[in-house]
Parts: structure tokens; sequence; C-alpha cells
């Protein structure tokens, strides 16, 4: 029997950066001046409800609504929220492992309200995806995580590099260090699919030259040479990869594999992803390999959503394939993955 498949959001943002800052300040102040009346999606889980209406979903889907997130935290904050919408309390709010809390919260939610039905979860900051894995990781002893990313989130701050010290707190850009540092994952059972190539690059070229890897490359080196599965972008294109799944899958889709290509409303749009005939192939081959392993798919996430960008694509008539790429994620790996695993 199939257990209830349960979706639920959580919007939290608090990257401290200032255009993301920035970016906030300026729907604040359109709100402010009513240059605009609110019609959109507040944050990802309300879009992706919305597309995938005509997604032939079964009764065995149930919509739970959000997890709260303080409205400052979120990507659309309320007016009131403009003074306290800074660097410096976004800083703050990570310095005191403000994500790790918040993935610690997750866990506890999925052990107590939706496990043993099959988690969803639809948000923003990919560090949240560690409080799934280490709620399915108590249930699954060997679960394998697939995470599609277009970086291969074992880094660093920017300012740990400047400051030459490394900051301990927990966010989008180190949660799989944290979690592999803590033994919560085993290295021979994650698989990073689709990280840019210029990481790869960067990695071979240092290493061949006999020349130190910076912290954050050396960390992304060290985790490869103890098992991890690092698929980096030309090896997906390629489609000469494997994955050899030898129990249950947590699968967490960070939209930026696919940004500047496929998607145009990720929050990070720093790299050329894959376009969307790679991304859908992507997909659909992970769903054969989880089908054909004979284990089951116990966990899914999609995230890193930008809410702002969503109604500029469609004004703007920009290609973006983000509607077409969720339905095809909720296609495969809810409706018809989980039919599949049932009968």
């Amino acid at each position: 029997m199939v257990e209830k498949i349960k979706i639920f959001g959580v919007a939290l943002d608090a990257l401290p950066s200032i255009e993301r800052v920035n970016l906030k300040q300026a729907y604040l102040h359109h709100v402010r001046n009513r240059s605009f009346v609110e019609e959109g999606c507040k944050d990802p889980y309300d879009f992706v409800k919305r597309v995938t209406e005509q997604v032939a979903l079964s009764n065995n889907i149930k919509w739970l609504g959000k997890i709260s997130v303080p409205s400052w935290l979120t990507p659309k904050p309320q007016k009131s929220d403009s003074t306290r919408l800074t660097i410096e309390n976004l800083d703050k709010f990570l310095e005191n492992d403000g994500c790790w809390h918040y993935a610690l919260m997750i866990a506890d939610y999925i052990s107590k309200k939706i496990y043993p039905g099959m988690p969803v979860m639809i948000g923003v900051d990919h560090s949240l995806t560690g409080g799934s894995i280490m709620a399915l990781t108590r249930k699954h002893a060997n679960l394998n995580v697939v995470v599609l990313d277009a970086h291969f989130d074992v880094m660093n701050t920017e300012r740990g590099y400047e400051a030459e010290c490394q900051m301990n707190y927990y966010e989008c850009g180190n949660f799989l260090d944290r979690l592999l540092e803590k033994k919560i994952i085993s290295p021979e059972n994650l698989w990073v699919l689709g990280v840019q190539d210029e990481i790869h690059r960067e990695v071979k070229e240092r290493r061949d030259l006999g020349r130190k890897l910076d912290r954050s490359l050396a960390s992304i080196k060290k985790w490869m040479e103890e098992g991890v599965h690092v698929v980096f972008k030309h090896e997906v294109q390629s489609g000469h990869f494997k994955l050899d799944l030898k129990g249950p899958t947590y699968l967490s889709i960070d939209m930026d594999v696919g940004s500047m290509s496929a998607i145009y409303s990720a929050r990070f749009m720093n790299s050329f992803g894959l376009n969307t005939v790679e991304f859908l192939q992507l997909l659909q081959k992970i769903s054969r390999c989880i089908r054909t392993s004979r284990h089951p798919l116990v966990g899914l996430d999609v995230m890193e959503f930008d809410v702002h960008f969503f109604e500029a694509i469609k004004e703007k008539n920009i290609d973006d394939r983000t509607e077409e790429i969720v339905k095809e994620i909720f296609r495969l790996f809810i409706v018809e993955n989980r039919c599949k695993c049932a009968s």
C-alpha cells in the first residue's frame, strides 16, 4: 500500500545578499506606492499548487499548507518589515544558526505530521532539505539522496574566504557538508547531478598545475574522494552516468540546475544550466532508475524558486519553462512513479 503523499510549503528566504535585499525593498516600494495590485503568488507553494491543478493527481494526495515563517524572512515581506530587512539582520539570523533550527523543525514536522506518508516540500532555501533528509534517515537506514543542483553545496561562505576563517553556521551553500560531517547521510549514498562544469575545470586545472585549492574546492574534492557521486553538467548532458540505487530514494530538485536556459525564475542565476530537453530527460532517467531499483521514492522537494520573476516572465514573454518542468516533476514522481511502486 502506498501511503498518502503530503505536500507542504516553507517560504524561508534568508539569503543575506545586497541583490536579494534590494529586490525585496523594490517590491515593498511598489506595494507602498500601489504601483500594482498584488495578484501573483506569495511564495513557491502557491505557484506549484496553481500550476499542478490540471495534472491528474490522485485522491492519495493532501495539500497541508505552509509552515509558518516570519514575514521579513519570506520572499515577499510585509510593508512593516522594511526597516528590519537588512543584510545585518539576515547575517545575524544565519550566525544564530537560524536555517539549522528551521531544518530541525521540518524534521520534527515530518516525523509527527507526515510519516508514514511521503513528504513533498516546496520552498526557497535549499538548506531546508536537510530537515527532510534527517527525518527520513531515521526511518530508512540505507537512504539514497539524489540532488539536482548547479552547485555542490559543501562550500564555505565567501566571507569565510576573505577572513581566512571558517564560518560554522548552516546555510544553503554548505548544508550537504553539515549532513555529511554529522554522518546523517553517507557519501556513497549521495548523488549530485548537474553541477556546473566550471567547478569541474577549476578542480582539474588546479590539481594538474599543482596549485593549492581554496577551501570550497578542497571541500568538493574531499567529498568526491570520500565517495559522493558528483555528475557534472557535461556528463548529465551526455547521459553517460549511472544511478545505482540500493535503497529508498529522496529526491531534491534545486531549480537552478536549469538556470539561464530552461529556468528564469531560480533564486541563483549565476550559471548556465540544463536546457529544457536536458532537464526533462534527466527527470525521466531518474524516474526510470528509481522504478528499476525496486525501492520506493520516499520523499521529494522542489526548492530555490524566485517568485518575483513569475509575473515578469509572463509579461515579457520570456521563454521560461518552470511551469512545464514543475508539471513533469509532479507527473513523474507523484503520479506515475508512486503508482508504479504501488503496483
